[in-house]
């Protein structure tokens, strides 16, 4: 049995950084090579994971995006143009529709929750300047925004 990343803890000691690393090495190749803005974009994505408590899994994806949305500053038309890329496109084809459907109703209720807990939160997370915060301990930086993960 494989063991749960650390970074999922309510009460993670870790810092961004750390649990970025964890969140990465769980499931290599997840950031593309080089630089650029989608590489930022993934990278930003990656660290609302990493705050937000949850893995890659397809529910944990629809999860991810909803609260990024709703509890994040990066606003819905600037997220979704990401979303648009070719690259990201295709890997979003890749898992395939029915999947994407079948995983995004399993979440349905999370993802309401996720909702529920990003309004009340005490404010956005900063989606592209989270590496202001890498040095922060997890579960202080979930204190300080109002995070609890779902």
């Amino acid at each position: 049995m494989t063991q749960k990343p650390a970074y999922l803890a309510v009460d993670c000691s870790l810092t961004l950084a750390e649990g970025l690393e964890e969140f990465a090495a769980a499931d290599p190749g997840l950031l593309p090579p080089g630089d650029g803005a989608l590489r930022e974009f993934i990278r930003a994505h990656d660290a609302c994971h990493v705050l937000f408590g949850l893995g890659t899994s397809v529910e944990d994806e629809a999860v991810a995006d909803t609260w990024t949305i709703f509890g994040s500053d990066v606003g819905l038309r600037r997220y979704a143009s990401y979303l648009a890329h070719p690259e990201i496109a295709g890997i979003i084809k890749q898992i395939g529709g029915w999947r994407m459907t079948v995983g995004t109703a399993r979440a349905l209720p999370r993802v309401l929750r996720a909702i529920a807990r990003a309004r009340r939160m005490r404010a956005p997370w900063p989606f592209f300047a989270y590496a202001q915060a890498l040095d922060v301990p997890i579960a202080a930086l979930r204190r300080r925004y109002g995070v609890r993960p779902v």
